[in-house]
């Protein structure tokens, strides 16, 4: 694949951070344009529906989605990672990196149960290490993305 263009290494992190349910990240990998598509435009194009009843910007992305169905050159590259993204495990990983041990505890605690992201992110401005957190999460989600690229030989733009 001679034509591959560079992914910006911004547009792969905004998709895992997104993370969103029944959604799809392809790579193309001639144009470097990532591609988020949702299961009914998937669906649409699997089932050979009609999509003039979609609005226009809706069609567009139809329209990608049978260029990725229909790809046969390789050019289009599944990037749909939600499964190996796990911030739950990353908040108890910069949890425990803490150096103080009583915002451990305090963080260790707020992390149980229900609500536990919403509290997680009140508390950690609370006690002031939200830009550590921001700061180790980007690090781990960029740490994915480089280690993705380089399996699939995607090149990527900083």
């Amino acid at each position: 694949m001679k034509n591959n263009k560079p992914v910006k290494m911004e547009d792969l992190i905004s998709e895992i951070e997104l993370q969103i349910d029944d959604t799809f990240t392809f790579i193309n990998t001639n144009s470097g344009e990532v591609i988020t598509l949702t299961r009914e435009e998937m669906r649409t194009v699997e089932d050979e529906e009609p999509f003039e009843k979609f609005p226009d910007w809706q069609r567009e992305n139809i329209e990608k989605a049978i260029s990725i169905i229909e790809d046969e050159d390789g050019v289009f590259v599944d990037f749909t990672l939600r499964n190996n993204f796990n911030e739950y495990e990353i908040i108890e990983e910069f949890i425990v990196r803490l150096p103080d041990q009583k915002n451990r505890e305090i963080l260790d605690d707020t992390i149980r149960g229900r609500g536990a992201f919403r509290r997680f992110k009140d508390r950690i401005i609370e006690l002031g290490v939200d830009k550590q957190w921001y700061t180790y999460k980007e690090g781990k989600i960029r740490q994915l993305v480089i280690e993705w690229c380089k399996e699939h030989n995607i090149e990527i733009q900083d």
